[in-house]
């Protein structure tokens, strides 16, 4: 189905198929300063005024690379709609819908582009359940980093949502007086997924902090277990240490050494004195088992 919209919609590929336009378009001074802007910017900007709206909002980032992105550059009136870089399959599933005005296609145009966010959110919880379960029997030194990723992915979504939500807003700033504009069924279904997906982001970014909190309570955990251990060794080897020390010495007068039962006599009490301390700290219940977490896992959503 092809899109006949009843308003003057100019739709381009890139900003330099744009401004071989400009000089035979009459311009106003806000689609003037709409050109100056995008010469000089590669990021999310919205700009609202009366009864105008324009900006750039990014529809795609490179998680890893945020300067590889993809964005869609918009200018709107109640009079006219310019695009530029959006996708000619965005432009055909506007087509159902039949905007009456440019407000209205707009606002289409940005409820389709959320909608096609679900799917990657549907991946990243994915990721994010089986990183769960992996972690819940086994957390290393890998563990960080494999959290840490996951947050710089949530994050990213964040960075891509937050424009969107900032659109509707001003929209309905720009178009204040116009009462069926903030009526209109694209606005509202904008906005509720908007919504969907900030709710999302913020409940995943809830369990990405528990995780992460998880991870590093039982990594200081670990860290007082390698004290504990280090700790008890020492104590049960100070009676070796000492006794070795004692008998190492070598002054002149040492009885020990005409003992003709000394050498049996001092492993004997070494033995004894090295497994008292041991029974003493298991009696006081200062020796345990490293801390591990449960192997059991739930199941994936």
């Amino acid at each position: 189905m092809e899109l006949e919209p009843q308003f003057n919609w100019s739709r381009y590929l890139d900003l330099a198929d744009y401004e071989q336009t400009l000089p035979t378009t009459a311009v106003d001074q806000s689609e003037m300063d709409w050109v100056t802007q995008l010469r000089s910017k590669d990021m999310n900007f919205t700009r609202s005024e009366k009864g105008v709206l324009y900006g750039a909002v990014v529809t795609w980032q490179n998680p890893v690379d945020k300067s590889d992105r993809r964005s869609i550059c918009f200018y709107v009136t109640k009079e006219k709609l310019i695009t530029i870089g959006l996708s000619e399959s965005i432009v055909t599933l506007v087509a159902p819908y039949s905007p009456a005005h440019p407000f209205a296609a707009f606002y289409t145009i940005l409820a389709l582009q959320l909608n096609t966010y679900f799917a990657g959110i549907d991946l990243f919880e994915t990721e994010l359940f089986s990183r769960q379960d992996e972690l819940r029997g086994s957390i290393n030194e890998d563990s960080l980093d494999s959290i840490f990723a996951l947050r710089d992915t949530i994050e990213n979504w964040s960075d891509l949502i937050v424009p969107f939500q900032e659109l509707v807003m001003a929209g309905e700033e720009s178009f204040l007086e116009e009462e069926s504009y903030l009526e209109d069924f694209s606005l509202k279904l904008a906005t509720k997924r908007v919504r969907r997906l900030l709710m999302l982001i913020e409940h995943y970014q809830k369990d990405i902090e528990v995780l992460l909190d998880l991870s590093t309570t039982v990594s200081n955990f670990r860290g007082n277990e390698i004290m504990k251990a280090l700790t008890i060794f020492t104590a049960v080897a100070t009676p070796t240490m000492a006794l070795g020390a004692i008998w190492g010495m070598n002054f002149k007068i040492m009885p020990e050494l005409e003992w003709k039962y000394g050498y049996a006599l001092s492993l004997g009490l070494i033995f004894l004195s090295t497994s008292g301390i041991f029974y003493w700290m298991r009696w006081r219940g200062w020796l345990g088992a490293l801390v591990r977490m449960p192997k059991n896992s739930r199941p994936k959503k």
